[in-house]
């Protein structure tokens, strides 16, 4: 996996004959989680520059199972809006708990996703993790933020 953006390396990868999308998405917040240091990782991935027919493939489906796992992690009840907002997850890194945050766009068109990781929890990380509208203000200063 190349150090600018391993998350475009794992979509890329061949895939194995049995895989799930629940499987690609565990693995791809694993592959964030194992990124060294602190903010390491502002990775963008936009299906509209990804020149990979794979990723392009699976990008929407891998969105939407993110979304549902994020509203399923914040255990409120809430569901999860398959087409665009904030996630958040909590996960454990070589440092430590990490929370990883992302914010994303699933429409025909407009198909990305960034992600940041950080060491310290959102400010408000049930909310952030429970409203996954497009209009939830709540992020943590300098998350990455993707034009809509």
């Amino acid at each position: 996996m190349s150090a600018k953006n391993p998350i475009r390396d794992l979509l890329a990868a061949p895939l194995p004959s049995d895989w799930t999308i629940e499987e690609l998405a565990e693995q791809l917040l694993a592959t964030i989680a194992s990124q060294p240091g602190e903010g390491a990782t502002d990775l963008l991935v936009d299906a509209a520059i990804s020149t990979d027919r794979q990723t392009q493939r699976i990008l929407r489906p891998l969105l939407a199972c993110l979304a549902a796992k994020s509203a399923a992690e914040a255990g409120r009840g809430i569901p999860p809006n398959l087409y665009g907002g904030l996630l958040c997850f909590k996960r454990t890194s070589p440092d430590g708990p990490i929370w990883i945050l992302a914010d994303f766009e699933n429409r025909p068109g407009n198909v990305r996703i960034a992600f940041h990781r950080t060491g310290s929890p959102p400010e408000n990380s049930q909310s952030a993790a429970g409203d996954l509208s497009p209009d939830n203000p709540i992020a943590p200063a300098g998350s990455p933020s993707v034009a809509r």
